[in-house]
């Protein structure tokens, strides 16, 4: 068929073409290298950390609410997701450190192993590692800010329930008070010893000689051992909310941050990699040029074949045939 071009001519037609895509690859090669030589560098430098809150059984405190308070405080993986997005959304934390300077911060959570990556983009290396350390150290702010209030948060409502369990135990006394005074004083005979025995009441109650009033002595002294419990609890709570700063102490050693990688100092630039990018260009320029020395063999080869095309034999019609000369 006409159409079909052999290999020979796919030879020929390179061949003939062969200094003209030569020199675009060249050209385009040679513009690259250079615009990726003197393209300013970017430095890299990373790190990574890991937000750690630890348990507290509220020992120091003497006293089961404190435990309440430091154990409803956030998670490492919740703190870590939280600075991620103060690195997206350019938080204040972030902001802090970076202020106007021209550098790319990004910020990689992996919560399955509670690891945040912080990775940080500029011009000049020193000052990339600075500013990723800087960030760090903002992690650490952050972590222990978050806890800080979150405590401050788990104490006030500590507080508040305590002191509603207080209201209610003091009503409680006021009305066993009020039942102490109104219990007939009879003593109880034997069988209604016997009977409240039987219903598995208390010996020490059953056995009274009054076990009405023996039972609300009991209830009695219950209650006013859960209010001077109740009074000692609010009093040291109180005592940890008006002392910030002592509040602050036990949030950080509840609060860590590992770093697991410190930032260095990076030695080679992360961009441009001119070798890479000569490489692409190179081959990428070199497809192009083949691909337009194609369309330029077409191009050229459709005058030539419409000159080389034999012209059409005129039609005449009988009565010009006719009056032809022979």
């Amino acid at each position: 068929m006409d159409d079909e071009i052999s290999l020979r001519d796919l030879y020929l037609m390179l061949k003939r073409q062969s200094r003209w895509i030569l020199a675009v690859t060249a050209i385009a090669t040679v513009a690259v290298f250079a615009v990726s030589s003197l393209w300013p560098p970017t430095y890299e430098s990373e790190a990574v950390a890991q937000a750690l809150v630890l348990n507290q059984d509220g020992s120091q405190l003497d006293f089961a609410t404190a435990a309440y308070v430091f154990r409803t405080l956030p998670s490492g993986p919740a703190l870590g997701v939280g600075f991620s997005k103060q690195i997206e959304t350019n938080g204040p934390y972030v902001d802090r450190v970076l202020g106007e300077a021209t550098v790319e911060v990004k910020g990689r959570f992996d919560d399955k192993k509670n690891l945040l990556t912080i990775s940080v983009r500029g011009p000049d290396p020193e000052e990339t590692r600075q500013f990723a350390r800087d960030l760090i150290s903002a992690f650490d702010d952050y972590v222990k800010d978050r806890v800080f209030q979150s405590a401050g948060a788990s104490l006030a409502g500590a507080l508040a329930q305590s002191r509603l369990k207080l209201d209610s135990v003091r009503s409680q006394i006021g009305e066993l008070e009020a039942s102490l005074q109104s219990v007939p004083r009879i003593e109880a005979g034997l069988d209604a010893q016997t009977a409240l025995e039987s219903d598995e009441v208390p010996p020490n109650v059953a056995r009274a000689s009054n076990p009405a009033l023996a039972y609300l002595g009991l209830e009695l002294a219950k209650n006013q051992a859960q209010l001077a419990g109740l009074n000692a609890e609010i009093a040291s709570l109180e005592a940890l909310a008006g002392d910030p700063a002592q509040l602050r102490r036990l949030s950080e050693q509840v609060a860590q941050v590992n770093v697991l990688s410190p930032p260095a100092v990076p030695e080679e630039p992360v961009a441009p990699r001119v070798l890479l990018n000569t490489a692409l260009a190179a081959l990428l320029t070199l497809m192009l040029a083949v691909f337009v020395a194609f369309l330029r063999e077409a191009v050229a080869a459709e005058p030539s074949e419409l000159s080389a095309a034999p012209a059409p034999a005129s039609r005449q019609g009988p009565d010009e045939a006719a009056a032809t000369p022979k």
